[in-house]
C-alpha cells in the first residue's frame, strides 16, 4: 500500500466564516464547504479548544476527539487554545490555512503539551461516497486511515482482517511511524480486526477485539499513547464522524492491581486473587496502607480476605474484574453492619502538564454527602476555587485541579447546617502534575478520629 506522508505542522487563530455540525456521512456535500475534525493526542496536555475565526469549539481532553463539522472555504485563521499552569487560558498554536470545497481535514494535536505539534491530515471520501450512492450496486463501503501518534513507539505495519479470519488471512494498509499516517483505504462495512506487527514482520504484538465498521463514513484509527501495564504501551482509538472515540486495547494485555486496606478495626490484611489459572497474593497490608501494583492476567477474579495475623477469613468471593490494559485499586472497607467489602477505582495514570487528578473515596460509613476543600494560601473553605461535592460512602469521586500549595479539609454538615472538620491536612505541594488517590478513614491516633491517607 501506498504511504503517505502529508503531516503538516500548522497552527491557527482568526473570524468565522460559517459552521455547521454535520448529523451524518450520508449527506450530500454542502456547496462551498469544508470539514474539519479535531482529536487530541497529547498525552500530558490540559483540555483543548480548536478556534476557527475565533468561533470556539468545545474542549477536547487527551483521547478525544469532537464531531466532524462543516466550515465555509476560504481563508481560516486557526488555533488551540489550553490552559497554563495558573489554568488560564494559553494559544499553543496558531496558523492561516486555506480550505478548499469538500475537503476533510483531521486536526490534532501530539507531542508533548509543553512543545506541541499540530498536524493537518487532509483526506479523501469522494471515491466511497459515489459507491455508496450507486442505487443499482448493493453497495455498502466505508475507509480507513491509521494515524501514528504515540511519540515514544517505534514504527509499526498495520493490517486489518475480517472478524473471524486468522492473520495470514488480513490486508497490509500500510507501514507508519510517528507522525506518519496511511491513505484512507476503502473496503466493505463489516466487522473488522486490526493487527500491529513491527516493520517486515509476520508476528502481530497487537491485536485488537472485533471492530464494527459498519457506517459509511471514514474511520480513522489512532495508535496513541497508553499509560497501563501492557505492552506495546499503546491503544488504538476510533474515530467516526461522532465526538466519542472507541478504544480498543490489545486483547493479550495485561492488568495491575493494588489494594487500600481500610479495616481500621483489623489490623493488616492478605488479599487473593483466584481465577481458573491459579492465585495472585497481596499480603500484610497494614491499615491506612497501599499495596504495590501487581500484574494480574485480564479475567474475573474471587477475591478472598483475610487477618494477615490470626488468619481469619473477612470475605470470601468477592468479585472483581480485569480488563486488557487496566490499572485498578481495591479499596477494602467495612460497610454499616460490620461486612468487609471491596470497591474498585480504574486509574487513568497519564502525565499531566499542569495539573492533578484527585480521586477521593470516603469509607467512613457513619457520614454522607461529606465536602472535601483543595484550600490555598489566599482562601479559606467557603473561598476555596475547588472542591469535592456530596461525597456519600462508598462511592468514588474525582476531580482535577491545578497544580500549587493547598490544605485538604475534609467537612461534614448535619441536618441543622452545623460543620465538623474531620481532617485537615498539612500545606501539601502539587508541582508539576499527576494522579493521587484519597481514602478518609477511622483512626482513633489521629487528632480529629480520622486519616485521609494519601497515594
Amino acid at each position: 500500500m501506498k504511504k503517505s506522508f502529508l503531516w503538516q505542522a500548522l497552527i491557527l487563530s482568526g473570524a468565522l466564516l460559517g459552521v455547521t455540525a454535520c448529523s451524518s456521512d450520508d449527506e450530500d456535500s454542502s456547496s462551498d464547504m469544508s470539514y474539519i475534525q479535531f482529536y487530541n493526542a497529547s498525552p500530558n496536555s490540559t483540555s483543548a479548544r480548536l478556534s476557527m475565526d475565533e468561533y470556539e469549539y468545545t474542549g477536547v481532553d487527551f483521547a478525544d476527539s469532537m464531531a466532524r463539522y462543516s466550515y465555509s472555504t476560504g481563508s481560516v485563521e486557526l488555533a488551540v487554545i489550553g490552559n497554563d499552569e495558573l489554568g488560564d487560558d494559553q494559544t499553543i498554536y496558531e496558523q492561516s490555512l486555506d480550505l478548499g470545497n469538500d475537503e476533510e481535514h483531521l486536526f490534532m494535536l501530539i507531542g508533548d503539551y509543553h512543545s506541541p505539534e499540530f498536524i493537518d491530515i487532509n483526506y479523501q471520501r469522494e471515491e466511497m461516497d459515489e459507491l455508496n450512492s450507486d442505487e443499482d450496486e448493493d453497495y455498502s463501503k466505508m475507509q480507513v486511515l491509521v494515524a501514528h501518534t504515540a511519540m515514544n513507539s517505534a514504527g509499526f505495519d498495520v493490517y486489518i482482517g475480517l472478524y473471524g479470519r486468522e492473520f495470514i488471512d488480513a490486508t497490509l494498509i500500510s507501514e507508519v511511524s510517528y507522525r506518519e499516517h496511511s491513505d484512507a483505504v476503502i473496503f466493505d462495512t463489516g466487522d473488522y480486526i486490526l493487527y500491529l506487527t513491527e516493520p517486515d514482520s509476520m508476528e502481530p504484538i497487537y491485536t485488537t477485539a472485533s471492530m464494527s465498521l459498519s457506517t459509511k463514513t471514514v474511520y480513522k484509527l489512532i495508535i496513541r499513547e497508553s499509560f497501563g501495564p501492557g505492552t506495546p504501551n499503546i491503544t488504538i482509538d476510533s474515530v467516526d464522524s461522532t465526538s466519542t472515540p472507541v478504544t480498543y486495547a490489545n486483547v493479550d494485555a495485561h492488568a495491575e492491581f493494588r489494594v487500600f486496606n481500610a479495616l481500621n478495626e483489623q489490623g493488616s490484611i492478605d488479599v487473593e486473587m483466584t481465577n481458573h489459572l491459579g492465585a495472585i497474593q497481596a499480603d500484610d497490608i497494614e491499615v491506612g496502607k497501599v499495596s504495590e501494583f501487581k500484574e494480574i492476567d485480564f479475567d474475573d477474579y474471587g477475591v478472598q480476605i483475610q487477618q494477615s495475623e490470626s488468619g481469619e477469613v473477612l470475605a470470601n468471593n468477592l468479585l472483581v474484574t480485569f480488563n486488557q490494559d487496566e490499572s485498578r485499586s481495591i479499596f477494602v472497607y467495612q460497610d454499616e453492619s460490620g461486612g468487609v467489602r471491596g470497591m474498585t477505582l480504574t486509574h487513568d495514570l497519564r502525565p499531566r502538564a499542569f495539573e492533578y487528578q484527585m480521586n477521593f473515596a470516603n469509607l467512613v460509613h457513619e457520614f454522607e454527602d461529606l465536602t472535601v476543600y483543595f484550600v490555598r494560601a489566599s482562601e479559606t473553605i467557603e473561598s476555596a476555587e475547588y472542591k469535592i461535592d456530596n461525597a456519600d460512602f462508598a462511592e468514588l469521586n474525582a476531580l482535577t485541579i491545578p497544580s500549587g500549595e493547598y490544605e485538604i479539609s475534609v467537612v461534614q454538615q448535619d441536618d441543622n447546617d452545623d460543620l465538623t472538620l474531620l481532617y485537615q491536612s498539612e500545606l501539601l505541594s502539587l508541582e508539576g502534575g499527576g494522579n493521587y488517590s484519597m481514602a478518609l478513614i477511622k483512626d482513633t491516633s489521629m487528632p480529629l478520629g480520622y486519616q485521609l491517607s494519601l497515594f
